[in-house]
């Protein structure tokens, strides 16, 4: 061992025994057999210890007033002691029954076997002890050795390194060499070709220009073809002034249509300082979240985006709104109560899995795909409002090819419609519009552990309210931030000043909230129905009665056909079905109104109606 210094060797060689000096200069071979000599006696030792008793026994039996020599206890172990404890319990008193055991030993005692087993074990691990203390010491030794192995080792690698490099900077210097000289001569040959290209580039740029100028104005002479000076003047400015409304930003066309298109950090100029409701087009073809505090305008903000995606083209919107009314929600495909907007959950999931499979038989590209749906009207948007409380109201409706007693409802049935609807429906165009008081995920749908996918799917806006210092009354600031699918950069922006909140959807004939709507003669009949006529025949208001249209026909048919005497619409809607499609509540009223009318049945509460029969 290389030691420090003199003091560094003293320490050391006094925290050693003369064994273990002499033992380290012993070769690696008899170092090996002194190792095996110390574990064989430790081996040996040990094994004879283990054997035998090391000291004598009395074997002793009781015995009973039957004169019965009992010589084992209840687990059938016999009694015994050393002769020691035998002379002890005879001075102290030894019962008289109590003798010695005739069958063993003589008259009961049995010498030891192994008096030495004592001194056998201390051999034993003294033999252990010493082949530990040796192989100890070989493996300090060892250790020391792998230093320097591994240090030349790798002085070796860096000579062989060293030797490759010199040889690669050899080869490389006459590539070098040559690759210069053959530059050089390419560059002869370029400078005399130079000149030849550079014109030739010309001619073909300028024939080219000439030829696109001359089909364009081809192409525009047909489109205009038999348009006056004016008609032709008023469509090159539309040309001018027409925009695609799905484009936004740094997104293209294919883009759009594209589900796994995502926006990069530089379409923060999205939302430009000169158009500060841009913000709004992003919203139209990107699953949105919109949330906010009780006033933030969610509400109105929302009823402005939907506007805009009719605007841009989305003709059909489907409201979930389980309290919505009509008069509020017009010109859309308004859904209300629970039961209702479940059965619309499970058919969206169920369209949703039907699309997908078209797809895939279609035989098309994604882009392809998507625009046969834009050209055939089948892309449609979903505006879940009052999503909040869906997860404590909404429960999974049964199929109809399941039993009644089979059927348990799916607890997860909201999460796996809000997963659907946030990840897979932008390839799709089912584009989902969610309305929350917040964006955990035990607030959407109790959906936990899937906080990185909403991030990723969905462009999130939170409106910010302001309090009123005197009233305390929350309200609007006109204030929110958006967040762009997949980025968490959160940027500012600017709510739409509203005097009043938008109730009329319709591009034709919008209507605001300060106008009152218009009551066609089918609702004063409902009103008058309800209100003024309840319990009474229609008849007893109606000169004649009226004929039944297609579905009230059919659903007067199923009524009778299923010998119901009174039909209450909340009981039977979900049986009622025509060529496997089925209706809302609206809907079924609707019809119960024409049987109600043409005399077939009175009015008997709200949604219940008592059918008549020939004999009443």
């Amino acid at each position: 061992m290389n030691y420090l210094s003199d003091k560094h060797k003293q320490l050391s060689e006094s925290q050693q025994s003369g064994l273990m000096l002499w033992f380290g200069r012993l070769p690696m071979d008899k170092k090996a057999v002194a190792i095996g000599l110390s574990l064989t006696v430790g081996i040996s030792s040990a094994a004879m210890a283990w054997k035998g008793e090391s000291s004598d026994r009395i074997y002793f039996c009781v015995r009973t007033p039957q004169k019965k020599l009992v010589c084992q206890d209840q687990n059938n172990r016999p009694f015994r002691m050393t002769p020691y404890y035998w002379s002890q319990w005879q001075l102290e008193g030894m019962p008289r029954q109590v003798v010695r055991d005739p069958a063993m030993g003589v008259n009961g005692l049995v010498k030891a076997t192994n008096p030495y087993k004592a001194f056998w074990a201390f051999g034993g691990f003294l033999g252990f002890a010493l082949a530990g203390w040796m192989l100890r010491h070989c493996q300090e030794e060892e250790k020391q050795r792998a230093v320097f192995e591994d240090i030349a080792q790798k002085r070796d690698a860096a000579k062989a390194e060293m030797a490759a490099r010199s040889e690669l900077l050899e080869s490389y210097r006459d590539v070098a060499i040559a690759e210069v000289q053959l530059q050089a001569d390419l560059d002869l040959i370029a400078n005399d070709r130079t000149v030849d290209i550079q014109k030739a580039e010309i001619y073909a740029h300028t024939e080219i220009e000439v030829t696109q100028m001359e089909a364009t104005d081809a192409i525009f002479e047909a489109q205009t073809a038999g348009m006056t000076e004016q008609q032709k003047a008023d469509y090159i400015k539309q040309l001018r002034e027409m925009k695609t409304p799905y484009l936004q930003g740094s997104q293209t066309l294919a883009g759009t249509i594209d589900p796994n298109d995502k926006v990069t950090g530089a379409d923060s100029q999205a939302i430009a300082p000169t158009d500060k409701y841009r913000w709004i087009k992003n919203t139209i073809g990107y699953p949105t979240l919109i949330f906010g505090g009780m006033g933030a305008g969610k509400s109105w903000t929302t009823r402005e985006i939907i506007w805009a995606k009719r605007q841009a083209g989305w003709n059909q919107i489907f409201v979930l709104d389980p309290h919505g009314t009509e008069v509020e929600w017009r010109g859309v495909n308004l859904i209300t109560g629970y039961r209702e907007i479940a059965d619309f959950m499970q058919w969206y999931m169920g369209e949703m899995r039907r699309r997908y499979k078209a797809y895939r038989e279609s035989g098309m590209v994604e882009e392809q795909w998507t625009q046969h749906l834009r050209d055939t009207n089948q892309h449609f948007c979903v505006v879940a409002e009052e999503f909040t409380t869906w997860t404590d109201n909404i429960v999974e409706p049964m199929p109809d090819d399941c039993e009644d007693e089979k059927w348990k409802p799916d607890p997860d049935f909201i999460g796996k419609w809000f997963r659907c609807a946030m990840t897979e429906s932008r390839k799709q165009l089912m584009i989902p519009l969610f309305v929350a008081h917040d964006r955990t995920m035990e607030i959407l749908a109790k959906a936990k552990g899937l906080s990185k996918l909403r991030d990723a799917a969905l462009l999130e806006v939170e409106l910010i309210a302001t309090i009123d210092p005197i009233t305390t009354e929350a309200s609007s600031s006109g204030q929110g931030k958006i967040k762009l699918p997949g980025h968490g950069q959160w940027i500012d922006i600017e709510l739409p000043k509203l005097d009043q909140k938008r109730i009329d959807f319709r591009l034709d004939k919008p209507v605001t909230n300060n106008e009152p709507p218009t009551i066609d003669k089918a609702t004063l009949e409902r009103i008058y129905e309800l209100e003024f006529n309840l319990g009474n025949k229609a008849g007893d208001t109606q000169d004649e009665p009226k004929k039944l249209s297609t579905m009230a026909q059919k659903l007067y048919e199923y009524l009778t056909r299923t010998e119901r005497i009174e039909a209450d619409v909340r009981e039977f809607k979900g049986n009622f079905k025509v060529a496997g499609e089925r209706f809302t509540v609206e809907q079924i009223k609707g019809w119960m109104y024409e049987i109600v009318g043409a005399g077939l049945a009175d009015w008997i509460g709200e949604g219940i109606i008592h059918l008549l029969h020939e004999k009443e």
